[in-house]
């Protein structure tokens, strides 16, 4: 009997305490996400974001994939197109294109270290009719039942929903007939399912400065981490980022403004921005439509550069990771680097995804110590810049404007070998024909130095069934209607020894523009191999596959 009350008291007094445990843990565990799964499956959702509604267009719901785990309904952000009125084609207002006048991309982020099962419903109870996933190698298996769609995405990934065949169905760029997209505006749908990002901040952490929403934030200070709470927070114009710190939003928050390291003496170096949050650009008006503009360039003191998002010079050790930039008001991410930068000491921007509407809102800007790996890319201008120490398993999605790879950066190489690899272009759309943008592999007729060699991109796969314009468009010197705005030449410096390898297109121009290739007398286009290059299920087997003229050369196919 005495051992039996012993044992009772003893449970009694353990069931007190993990009450009381509960209950002075209760509002810092509040803080974080909710964590769920298996010890070999582990999922991390985020709820609601005080102050901040949600996507009125999709209810999402996620699970551990192969367990009997209960349904987890992650928040769904939304962001939109401002409404400018119209969808002509080339006409933009206050930045934004009138093309995509009120349209929106809904999305969701999460973290997973294993397979997940997914749901998706429309938010006015509709029936789904069709739903696909892009790329296409991560959800093949979509099912429908009771208006509603289903996959299993199998690891870590970022991908986009085509919900009744509202893109893959239609021709949201420029029609075969040569007229624009007229139809209702398009709600898109992303779910980002980012791997477990590790060194998380708790607010009660030493070093932390846990920032409340509505508080204006510290610029230094006795804290190594800045983290975000959850909720609505405004950091303003060219927040200044400081070296050695890490600056953390969780996937319940959203920051207005942009973060500014150009700044910093010495460059800059040892700074980690991450988290699964939002930074976005919705207060800030693009810079060219202020009264007066403020513009870049050697005039404009590249002020205009301030209303980018993340904008770092001379970084080195530095991390941009997981955050989703929406609408962003100019270039999304430039990390700028010397040519002569240490690639001993590396920066990197990976699971960053961005949503763009707007004018000048091109990807990533990035250097020889560079590496750019598992990103999602809605761009209306170029999504990045070859160069660097690789780049890889990128998703990229065009509609308006922009290239996929602009390759008049390659000259900044200086013979350090690059491979491109592993990226999937799901739509690529443009607002009209000729002009020099809108294409996957791009040379505008700009820049100097010879650039290629050891350059090679390779399992590239475009699986739009309806691209607006060519594949490749490398001009050396532009030639209308394939110059903007006017025609310009590149200043001497060949394009030489790129190899092109796997290379998937699944269909041609819907308006039948032909692949060129164009050089100058002294900007030449020689010694480029194709490798299994296929467009429309053509193989690519000779220069006359290509518009060429005669400063093109030694042109090879495998």
């Amino acid at each position: 009997m005495k051992n039996t009350l012993t044992v009772a008291r003893f449970r009694r007094a353990a069931s007190l305490c993990s009450a009381l445990a509960a209950l002075l843990l209760a509002p810092l565990l509040a803080l974080h996400a909710a964590d769920a799964g298996t010890s070999s499956n582990q999922l991390i959702v985020y709820g609601p974001v005080p102050g901040l509604a949600g996507s009125d267009h999709y209810v999402v719901r996620v699970r551990p994939a192969g367990v009997d785990a209960p349904w987890q309904k992650p928040f769904v952000f939304k962001t939109a197109c401002k409404d400018v009125g119209g969808n002509s084609a080339g006409v933009v207002v206050e930045g934004y294109w009138c093309l995509l006048s009120g349209w929106s991309h809904s999305y969701v982020n999460f973290e997973t270290s294993g397979p997940v099962e997914v749901e998706v419903a429309k938010a006015d109870g509709a029936a789904i009719r069709k739903a696909t996933v892009h790329p296409e190698r991560f959800g093949r298996h979509v099912q429908l039942k009771d208006g509603k769609a289903y996959f299993t995405l199998e690891k870590p990934c970022l991908v986009a929903v085509d919900i009744d065949g509202a893109m893959r169905d239609q021709d949201t760029g420029m029609t075969p007939s040569g007229k624009p997209y007229s139809g209702p505006p398009i709600h898109a749908l992303s779910i980002f399912a980012n791997p477990v990002f590790a060194n998380k901040p708790r607010p009660d952490d030493p070093g932390v400065y846990a920032l409340k929403p509505g508080e204006v934030p510290p610029t230094n200070g006795h804290w190594k981490t800045l983290a975000f709470l959850p909720g609505v927070h405004d950091i303003g114009l060219a927040y200044p980022l400081q070296t050695n710190r890490n600056y953390y939003i969780p996937g319940d928050a959203l920051v207005y403004g942009t973060f500014h390291g150009t700044g910093i003496r010495g460059g800059g170096h040892d700074i980690h921005i991450f988290g699964c949050g939002t930074l976005s650009g919705d207060r800030l008006t693009h810079p060219a439509f202020l009264k007066p503009p403020v513009k870049g360039g050697k005039e404009g003191h590249y002020r205009d550069q301030q209303y980018c998002p993340i904008i770092i010079n001379g970084p080195y050790n530095t991390t941009v990771e997981g955050l989703t930039i929406a609408n962003p008001a100019m270039h999304s991410c430039i990390l700028w680097t010397a040519s002569d930068c240490d690639p001993a000491r590396p920066t990197s921007v990976r699971w960053v995804k961005v949503l763009a509407w707007r004018v000048n809102t091109d990807g990533f800007g990035t250097a020889r110590n560079a590496m750019v790996e598992d990103c999602f890319l809605r761009c209306q201008d170029d999504d990045i810049y070859p160069c660097g120490l690789g780049i890889r398993r990128l998703v990229s999605w065009h509609d308006a404007n922009g290239s996929v790879f602009l390759l008049t950066s390659l000259s900044r190489q200086n013979g350090q070998p690059l491979v491109v690899e592993d990226c999937d272009v799901i739509f690529a759309r443009k607002r009209g024909a000729g002009g020099e943008g809108g294409r996957i592999f791009n040379m505008r007729g700009e820049g100097r130095g010879e650039g290629g060699r050891d350059v090679v991109f390779r399992n590239i796969r475009v699986e739009d069934p309806r691209p607006t314009v060519q594949t490749f468009l490398l001009q050396m010197v532009t030639e209308k209607p394939y110059a903007w705005p006017k025609p310009m030449g590149r200043e001497p410096g060949d394009l030489a020894g790129i190899l092109f390898q796997n290379i998937q297109i699944a269909a041609p121009s819907v308006l039948g523009e032909r692949d060129i290739f164009r050089g100058g007398p002294e900007c030449k286009i020689r010694d480029l191999t194709f490798d299994n290059v296929i467009i429309g299920g053509k193989k690519l087997t000779s220069p006359k596959d290509f518009v060429t003229n005669e400063h093109v050369e030694d042109l090879h196919f495998k």
